[in-house]
């Protein structure tokens, strides 16, 4: 089957192409890259599905999937992620290879809209990325708060993968991902021949972005986070500032892990019971500093103390901390749909410092926000 696909030229557009840090700042810095975290399990593909029955449209009309088809696709919201579906064909672009070359590819360009965290282009056939129409009066991604590297989940044939979107497309044509991204949902990934006519859905997390952003295990873990706080939530958008968007609920009783960005746990620093000991993210391990008891009474417990708000602080960056367990305000956690966790005595939610997964990062509250950095997975 040939795939008729139509490619812009990044100089004709007079598109500078960006470098990804290690994600998209709001209204924080970022430390260096990380080491990749160990995936987190995701939802599956009719989960993912189940959440896009219907289209709440975000696009201002239609895209078309080929160059001179009918414009069917339309890009829709659904809470706080967007997505639409069309067909696949195979962006090769980037880093030259024995599979995505001129010679492969009658369409190829050997740069990409967006560079890797070392300031590289993307390679096709190892990074799983997909492509996004440049911004038109028909939709922004911008304005939709998508950065370059923001993750999706892409869901094909019963399959699930995860992907950053590293590339711009046609403002007009929707549907396009890696090699390496058709490779793993069992699409032909020949640039010329393959791709499939689909279905394929598209599943984009605005903001979320992995660190080292071309790294897949670091993608998995990071999408897969993202959308488990998606399907667990009842759809409320997330917000890029302010206060609760709705769908507030006491946490859900259970004993368990908090997962939060690049999968990495909610920590008790060195397992220590001690008031004041540092509550941070670290590499998931089993161990009972990071078994956490999620109360009906709205509290958060570990080694027989509760997670509290250092001195009682309502201003951004306090940071967390273990405590006796007082019954005050410093220790009460509400639980959002979208994967939100907020103090209600300071209206603020807890935050990853700096939006950084390095073993060590101390969590703290901060304004809410739409980063992966403040999505919780809470034990059930």
């Amino acid at each position: 089957m040939i795939r008729k696909r139509f490619r812009l030229t990044l100089a004709s557009l007079g598109v500078a192409a960006a470098t990804l840090v290690a994600a998209a700042t709001v209204g924080a810095s970022h430390s260096a890259a990380a080491p990749a975290a160990a995936a987190v399990s995701g939802p599956t593909a009719s989960q993912l599905l189940a959440k896009t029955s219907a289209c709440t449209p975000a696009s201002n009309g239609k895209y078309a999937t080929d160059d001179g088809g009918p414009a069917t696709v339309s890009i829709c919201k659904s809470g706080s992620a967007y997505f639409w579906t069309s067909d696949m064909d195979i962006d090769c672009d980037g880093i030259t290879t024995t599979h995505c070359n001129p010679s492969t590819d009658p369409w190829y360009q050997a740069q990409t809209s967006f560079t890797t965290s070392t300031g590289s282009w993307f390679t096709s056939d190892v990074t799983h990325y997909f492509v996004i129409p440049l911004p038109s009066s028909r939709f922004d991604y911008q304005s939709a708060g998508i950065s370059p590297g923001s993750v999706a989940a892409v869901v094909y044939n019963g399959k699930v993968a995860y992907a950053v979107f590293a590339d711009e497309g046609p403002d007009d044509i929707i549907g396009e991902g890696s090699y390496a991204l058709a490779t793993a949902l069992g699409i032909d990934p020949d640039p010329d021949t393959g791709g499939t006519d689909g279905p394929v859905t598209f599943i984009v997390f605005p903001g979320q972005v992995p660190n080292p952003v071309e790294n897949n295990t670091t993608i998995d873990s990071v999408g897969s986070a993202a959308a488990n706080a998606w399907v667990g939530g009842s759809g409320t958008s997330g917000g890029t500032t302010g206060g609760s968007t709705g769908g507030t609920t006491p946490p859900p009783s259970g004993t368990g892990r908090i997962v939060g960005y690049g999968g990495k746990c909610v920590d008790v620093a060195g397992a220590s019971s001690a008031n004041g000991t540092a509550v941070q993210l670290y590499d998931c391990n089993g161990t009972n500093a990071q078994n956490w008891t999620v109360g009906s009474d709205g509290t958060i417990r570990a080694l027989g103390k509760c997670l509290d708000v250092t001195s009682a602080g309502t201003a951004n960056g306090t940071k967390l901390q273990l405590w006796d367990c007082n019954g005050s305000g410093a220790q009460q956690w509400v639980a959002e749909s979208d994967g939100h966790l907020k103090n209600p005595g300071s209206g603020r939610y807890v935050d990853a410092t700096n939006g950084s997964s390095a073993n060590g990062t101390r969590l703290q509250i901060w304004d809410r926000n739409s980063s992966a950095w403040q999505l919780w997975q809470l034990p059930s």
